[in-house]
């Protein structure tokens, strides 16, 4: 009795495993990526730069934005100032922030 116990548990997990196969090779590049940050992530091996540098590369990527306005804005967010409203979590998929700026208000178009 004991041996058959052992052999299905054996089967199943061999099945749950040629099923994490199939799965994983259906995904996305970027599922597969993220599967392996959070794999570095549970071993420990994942680096951490600090809060310091996340910020600087995200104002680093505020540059692509053209500039006037729509770089201000970005810098807002990244930075937390303006009207800046954080909601949501890391935990939860990411966090979403958003700014309010007023801006002058363009002629309507004339029919």
């Amino acid at each position: 009795m004991a041996f058959a116990r052992i052999a299905s548990v054996v089967l199943l997990t061999g099945s749950v495993a040629l099923a994490a196969t199939a799965s994983f090779a259906q995904s996305s590049p970027s599922e597969r990526e993220a599967a392996a940050a959070a794999q570095a992530k549970r071993q420990g091996k994942l680096p951490t730069k600090g809060e310091e540098q996340y910020q600087k590369n995200a104002l680093k990527r505020c540059e692509r934005q053209p500039a006037g306005t729509a770089r201000e804005a970005c810098e807002k967010r990244v930075l937390g100032t303006g009207d800046t409203t954080t909601r949501g979590s890391v935990e939860g998929g990411g966090k979403m922030r958003t700014n309010t700026m007023q801006v002058p208000a363009t002629e309507a178009p004339k029919n």
